[in-house]
Parts: C-alpha cells; sequence; structure tokens
C-alpha cells in the first residue's frame, strides 16, 4: 500500500486544521452568546439517562447486569410527560431519552449548567477549550513539520499536551458531574431510586474524547520524543 507523500499530506491537513481553529473561535463566540441569553430566566433543559447514574456508572452497570441476569431485567419506569401541578418540574415524553427542564431563579446556577455542558446542546466550556486549545497545537504542530525537518522535539511537547488537555478534560467532566448534583434540585419521580439530579448527562460525554485517547497521545508523543533523540543522535555520529 502506498501512503500520500508528506508534501500531499500537509497540504491537505493544514486548511483542515486552520478550519478547526476558526470553528473554535466560532465556539467560543456562540458560547458567550448563550451566556448572556444565560440571564433572560428561561427554563432550564437538561438531558437526563435513568438507567445508569451519572456517576461509577461502570460499577452501577455491573451490579445491574448481574441482578438482571439473576432475577430478570426490570421494565424502564415510565416518565411521564407532564406531572401533577404542583410538582416544579416537567420530564419529556420518552423514556428512553427524557428531559428534565424546570425554572431555576438563580443566573449563577444557569450560567454554571451551561458551562459544564449540563444543557441540553452541545455548549460547554470544556468543549470550547478542548476545541480552541487543540486546534491550536494541531495548527502550530503542522505548520512546524517541513520536508527537511519532519520530527522536532517542540512537536513531541505539543502532543504530549494534546494528551494532557485530554486527560484533564475527562477528569474535569468526572468532577461536574459532582457539582451537577449539588446545583440541580433533588427532584424525584416514582420508579427511581436516586433524585433526577443523579441521572443528568453532560454533553461532554458525546462532544470530548475519553481517557483512553489522551493515553494513546501520550504514548504517541513519549515515541515521537525517542525518534527525534534517535535522529539528532545518528546526525552527530554521520
Amino acid at each position: 500500500m502506498r501512503f500520500l507523500p508528506l508534501a500531499s499530506l500537509l497540504r491537505f491537513s493544514r486548511p483542515l486544521a486552520f478550519i478547526f481553529l476558526l470553528g473554535g473561535i466560532l465556539a467560543a463566540i456562540l458560547l458567550l452568546v448563550r451566556t448572556a441569553a444565560a440571564f433572560d430566566n428561561a427554563p432550564v433543559q437538561l438531558s437526563l439517562n435513568t438507567t445508569t447514574p451519572n456517576i461509577f456508572s461502570a460499577m452501577y452497570d455491573m451490579q445491574a447486569g448481574w441482578s438482571d441476569g439473576c432475577n430478570g431485567r426490570p421494565e424502564l419506569a415510565t416518565l411521564q410527560a407532564t406531572l401533577a401541578a404542583t410538582t416544579p418540574f416537567e420530564l419529556s415524553a420518552d423514556p428512553q431519552a427524557p428531559v428534565l427542564r424546570y425554572h431555576e431563579p438563580s443566573a449563577a446556577r444557569r450560567l454554571a449548567l451551561l458551562y459544564l455542558g449540563a444543557s441540553n446542546d452541545y455548549q460547554s466550556l470544556a468543549w470550547v477549550v478542548f476545541f480552541g486549545v487543540g486546534s491550536w497545537l494541531l495548527w502550530q504542530l503542522l505548520l512546524d513539520v517541513t520536508l527537511a525537518t519532519p520530527f522536532t522535539f517542540a512537536n513531541a511537547w505539543r502532543l504530549r499536551n494534546l494528551g494532557l488537555l485530554v486527560l484533564g478534560l475527562d477528569l474535569a467532566q468526572e468532577l461536574a458531574y459532582l457539582v451537577v448534583r449539588a446545583l440541580v434540585p433533588p427532584f424525584r419521580v416514582p420508579g427511581l431510586a436516586e433524585p433526577l439530579s443523579h441521572y443528568v448527562r453532560l454533553n461532554t460525554e458525546i462532544t470530548l474524547p475519553g481517557w483512553e485517547v489522551g493515553l494513546m497521545l501520550l504514548v504517541i508523543a513519549a515515541v515521537y520524543q525517542r525518534g527525534v533523540e534517535l535522529s539528532q543522535e545518528a546526525e552527530l555520529v554521520i
């Protein structure tokens, strides 16, 4: 199999990385617009996953699988579209992907939920940081690559920072769930063992890469740096 020459690959990837960089700037502008909208006292809308709590999900899934295997899988609780008039919140009719909707009087809490990625869209501070910083690192990496010097210590540093960025944002997401539980009122519905705040899902779960990608980038950065060192040692010997 014949791969694309480096020159052709650079001509294709550099404009693409620049487009990603512009996308990161646009995402930051959109977040600023949503920040202004958060002060309009609009209802909060949060995505839920009522099958698994948002903290220690893997452990909960293993326990639920064991229970289902022994006792049979229980039916999912039916979530009504609108609960009793005295209930200060609403739920969507779809029990597989419900949306929690309620009035939050505190603008600071509405803004915090938006920045954490708890709102029912794709905007979050972590997503803007990843898209902006990640695109910038990738853009600088591609600019530093030339036909004469395709491998540099600076690019190894950029790859390592990109991996650390992914790992840091993944850890921040887990901590964000603790904050979400504190911000969202402890609403309860029949059929769910825990408050609805324990089932809120951050949109960063689908918009950000997981810790596996961060670990892989760190390994690639370490191998890349070692390759640069061997290349320089070979040049000194010659």
